[in-house]
This record gives structure tokens, sequence and C-alpha cells, in this order.
């Protein structure tokens, strides 16, 4: 049984989600069963639509915490840290024994192993009194969760084991990794059938799932990541095509907008404003002040310091945006205030009763290093009184991101860009400009892959996305990727008397450095995650 322990820790405690976890005050309530089983767990419609809730948090978790944007915004350069376990992303030295890595790992493939149980139940056990558009919503629900969980795996680790059915793991863990070209067609299997079964829209308590244009976009960003999968200096026009296809019709027929203000985005403003968040096609969703594991900590970690939250969290003072990414702000970009904060930046939002809070950037106040100059703002949103009480101690509300309408645009722009070196395609540059002035920047009349990939770093940065964004860069000119990452400036401030110095650290990338080891735990008991990848078995 040992060498089947960790497959098992992940693949039990879905199993026991069913008799009673909630994940979302409306999305899954019902009242307690007794002895309840796969085969009468899903006899009503209620109990079918409660099957998905918890793929919407819970499972995700592990991830969300720590590992999430530590591997998205500090391997980047977009982080800065020097705390051990997370100073290895920032330094691309990253170990098997990095309990981060094991934390991404278990948290992803939680999310397949509850999706596997919908998809592989629902058809076959749920109720006569189920509809069958119930049926292959939440089976669609549950696709477009595996499908996302492994666009993760595929670009951190590149060939990952695919799981189809729970029951197989459970008498066989050795399993082996399938190539990058099987787990990408596998998403695309599972995103293209989800967009056939979700629908447009939802109503009422449900407002918040996935629909059809969230299938739609995140397969639009499938198809543009794989465009540079096997490629040299150019990428597949085939994928990019799609790409194109796919987000131009979900900026063309959704009928979803850009919130306005960019601010808006990042505002808690209660559960039923997180729903009807057009901007949001997929997010993590969180509740405040309740069990661990239903809620967002990031601003445990982000806020500068304790006066910020109100709960005696706050442990951001030591860590904050590189120079690299305060020096990517053009002038006037108004995301700049909301994504960092920078000497003398006022936020009315943040300890109102105090009439708002000023950042003041010193290199040690007493509360924190400060070593940047800057700290975090994004996801930071205050005390319980900022927010009507529904902030507690490493608890928040506020939804984390993980596919915005903005990301769609741009998609669009990227894609209809492909391999030339600049466009002025006008719905390209629609897409585009729509983002950029939104941000209080003036339109472009023409673009280039830097005009978007800056774009793409400055809107999502503190969203865990721009690691991503680099592995798929690297994908089709490595060289390129590389080089951006060695001149960035990774170092920190300092004074000299009255004058700020920088003291200033770059580090050395690889190609190796582009995949994270699989963590040990999982290589010692299963060494067939060594063993040269094979492709997938679809016809089985």
């Amino acid at each position: 049984m040992k060498k089947k322990y960790r497959l098992l820790r992940i693949i039990i405690p879905v199993i026991l989600l069913l008799s009673g976890f909630s994940c979302s005050e409306d999305f899954l309530n019902r009242p307690p069963q007794d002895a309840l089983t796969l085969d009468n767990f899903y006899q009503t419609p209620e109990q079918v639509n409660a099957s998905t809730a918890p793929l919407y948090g819970w499972p995700w978790f592990e991830l969300n915490d720590k590992a999430h944007w530590v591997i998205g915004d500090a391997t980047s350069g977009n982080h800065w840290t020097n705390d051990g376990d997370m100073a290895q992303f920032f330094q691309l030295g990253v170990t098997q024994n990095n309990p981060r890595l094991n934390e991404a790992w278990n948290s992803l493939f939680r999310v397949i192993a509850h999706s596997n149980m919908v998809i592989n139940n629902i058809p076959t056990k749920a109720g006569a009194s189920v509809p069958a558009d119930l049926k292959n919503r939440v089976v669609g629900e549950a696709k477009f969760m595996r499908a996302t969980a492994y666009f993760y795996l595929v670009r951190l680790w590149g060939p990952v084991p695919i799981i189809e059915n729970n029951s197989a793991i459970v008498f066989d863990s050795k399993i082996p990794r399938n190539t990058v070209e099987s787990v990408y067609q596998f998403i695309i299997n599972d995103l293209t059938d989800a967009a056939s079964k979700l629908p447009a829209a939802y109503s009422g308590n449900d407002r918040g799932r996935v629909t059809k244009w969230s299938a739609e976009g995140m397969l639009a960003k499938v198809y543009l990541a794989r465009s540079g999968w096997g490629q040299s200096g150019s990428r597949n026009q085939a994928d990019l095509d799609k790409a194109k296809e796919l987000a131009g019709d979900v900026i063309n027929s959704s009928g979803l907008k850009l919130k306005p203000e960019y601010a808006d985005l990042f505002q808690y403003k209660g559960e039923d404003a997180e729903k009807d968040n057009q901007e949001s096609l997929f997010a993590f969703q969180w509740i405040p002040c309740q069990g661990w594991g239903t809620q967002n900590t990031n601003q445990a970690y982000w806020a500068k310091d304790n006066t910020l939250t109100g709960v005696g969290d706050g442990w951001g003072g030591y860590i904050g945006p590189t120079i690299d990414l305060q020096n990517e702000y053009e002038p006037g970009d108004k995301r700049r205030h909301e994504t960092i904060m920078q000497d003398g930046d006022y936020y009315p939002e943040l300890k109102k009763k105090d009439g708002g809070y000023t950042f003041v950037a010193q290199p040690n106040d007493g509360i924190g290093e400060n070593a940047c100059f800057a700290a975090i703002k994004k996801y930071v949103i205050g005390t319980p009184e900022d927010n009507n009480g529904k902030v507690c101690f490493m608890s928040t509300g506020i939804n984390t991101y993980v596919l915005r309408l903005a990301d769609v645009y741009l998609i669009y722009a990227e894609a209809v860009l492909g391999n030339n070196s600049s466009t002025s395609d006008a719905d390209a540059l629609t897409a585009f400009n729509a983002v950029r002035t939104r941000a209080g920047l003036p339109a472009k009349t023409s673009i280039t892959f830097q005009d978007i990939f800056h774009e793409r770093r400055i809107e999502f940065a503190y969203e865990a996305d721009f690691w991503y964004d680099l592995i798929r860069w690297h994908y089709w000119n490595p060289s390129a990727a590389i080089a951006f990452i060695n001149n960035q400036e990774r170092g920190t401030y300092y004074w000299q008397g009255t004058t700020r110095m920088l003291n200033s650290f770059k580090i050395t990338a690889t190609d190796d450095s582009f995949i994270l080891p699989i963590p040990a735990s999982e290589t010692d008991q299963n060494p067939k995650l060594l063993e040269p990848p094979v492709p997938y078995n679809f016809g089985k």
C-alpha cells in the first residue's frame, strides 16, 4: 500500500467530498444524508448540480495559497522574494523537495480526480428525475476543470500522466508520463466537448459557473500556447487560426464587456458582485471567514503589514514587486496604482476609518524591508471594516482570476499577428486597444509581438500568468525568452546616505529552467515518472 499512498491521498478525499463538503454557500446547499454512496448521491437535480460546486474552490486551494503566485510571478521576475523555498523559484533553482512543487502537483491532480468522478459517474448513476441537459452541463463543467488543470500541468512539467479513471490508479499507481503532444490533444478534446455542453449564461445561484464562452476562451489560450510547441522561430499557423476563431467568437458573440475601470476588478463588493462580473470567464471562488480551504489567503501574504488587514496577518513587507516590473510601466498607466504601491500612493478604499491609506516607501521601517521600495496592492482589499466584515485572519472572499475577457482580447490580437513582425489589422487593434485605453494609455495604430507581450505582463501582473507567457515564448523562440529573463533586473534598492542605490542582481536562465522537476515524493514512489513519456492511447 505504501507505493499507492500519494495518489490515494488525493483520490480518497475526493470521494469523501461527495458526502458533504461545501465550497460555496449557493452552489452547494443540500440537507445531510446518511450512508451516501456514488450509487445514490446523484439521484436528484439538486445533487447533480452540487457535484461540480467544489471544483470552483477547494481542490484549487493548495495551488492558490502560495504555489500559484510564486510560480507565476516570482519565477517570471515580477515578484521579488528572498524566502528560502520561494527564492528557489525567483532564482530559477527549484529542487525536487520544494514544498511549493508538492502543493501545485497535488492540487492539480486533486482537481482532475474530482472531475473524473463527475465525468465517469453522472451519465450512468444520475437518477431518472435528472434532466439530460443538466447531466450534460455538469460533465461539461468537469471537463473544463480537468482541461484547465492539465493545461497548468503540461506547461509546468511538460509530459505528465493522463488519468481518466480514478479506480485504475487505486489498483496500479505506477503509471507513465504521456507526451506533451498527447496532453495538449487531451486538453483540446475536453474543452471542445465542454464548449458544446455548457450554456451561454446562468441565472440565480448558478451565476459564476463556467460557460460556453469560458470554454472557448480557454481553448483559444490553449491553441495559442500549442502553436509554438515543437516549432523553431515561428508558430503553427493552423493553431493560430483556431485561437483567432475561438477568441473572436467570444468577443463578437458573447455580449460580454470589459469592466470600465481596471480598479474595479480588484475591489471586493460581495459574493453577488463577484458572480456578476462579466469580465471573469473563470475564477477560483472563495468564501471568507469559513473553514480552511474555502478562502483566499493572498492578502495575508501580500499586504505590507497588519495595519492594512486588521486581523493579525499581513506579511508582505519583506516581499514585493521587482524593480524590473516597476520599470515596465509606462507613465500614466492606471494599472500600476492598482497592482503595486509606490511611494506616496493613496488608497481611499483601505483603512477607511482612518481616512484611507498612503504608502510610504522606506528601506526598513521596522515593519518590513521594502527591498524594492514598493508593495503589492492587487488582491489586498483591507480590513473587516473596509469590507462589511468579510475579512478574517488569512481569509478574504475576493475571487482569483484564471481567465479574464481582457486575456481573450489579447489572445485574439496575438493570433492575428501570428508570425508577422507587426499588424495593423483593424479587428486586432480594436481588441488590443480596448485593454490598453482602459488603462489610460493612447491607442496604437500598429502592434508587434513585443507590444502584446508588454501589455500582457502589465495587465496580468500578480495574476500568476506571466511565467506561462514566458514558457510558450520559449516553445518557439527559446533564445529570445532566455535573453529576456537574463536581462531582467532582479536586484534591490538600498540607501547610501540620502541617495537610493541599486544592488543589481541578474540570473542565468537555460532551457532547463522552463521545466519544473517532478516532486521527489512522487518519483520515489513511481519511478515511471522518470522514464521517457509515451503517447496516450485515445482509443482505449
